[in-house]
């Protein structure tokens, strides 16, 4: 009689687990989620980089403008592309890891109308009062567009 009772008690145990069937049916759900996931996720990442390319490039404009006033006010007549000692003052004066590859002044104004800034796989483009002629445009940044090499 013992024994018939410890074995109603395994064969109650052995219905409480799940079979093969449904751990291979829910591992296909997340395989399948997992496949649609991935790519989105990705975008996101992609998106928030090119964030952060305008918001470093935004950073070395601003330096590059404050080196080209610096030297306006101590005299200096404004030439119409950056020099190499501009960069290297207004990459210095930025302190981004990225590089400033060019840009062009306006002698009228004195302000940087074309500005290229590169840092790794990206380079943000500014081109003043037009949306960005090169790469993703940037709702955020108007003027600015970052393109992946």
């Amino acid at each position: 009689m013992r024994l018939y009772k410890n074995y109603q008690k395994l064969k109650e145990n052995k219905k409480s687990g799940f079979t093969l069937m449904e751990l291979i049916v829910v591992l296909v759900i997340l395989a399948i989620l997992a496949a649609i996931m991935i790519p989105s996720m990705l975008g996101w990442i992609d998106k928030a980089r090119e964030k952060q390319i305008i918001l470093q490039a935004r950073s070395a404009y601003i330096a590059a403008q404050t080196v080209i006033m610096e030297d306006y006010a101590m005299g200096e007549e404004l030439e119409e592309e950056l020099t190499d000692d501009q960069i290297l003052r207004a990459e210095e004066l930025a302190k981004l890891e990225g590089t400033i590859e060019s840009g062009t002044i306006d002698t009228d104004s004195g302000g940087i109308i074309d500005f290229v800034y590169s840092q790794g796989n990206y380079k943000a483009v500014y081109h003043e009062n037009e949306i960005g002629l090169e790469g993703r445009k940037s709702k955020e940044a108007a003027g600015w567009s970052v393109e992946k090499r």
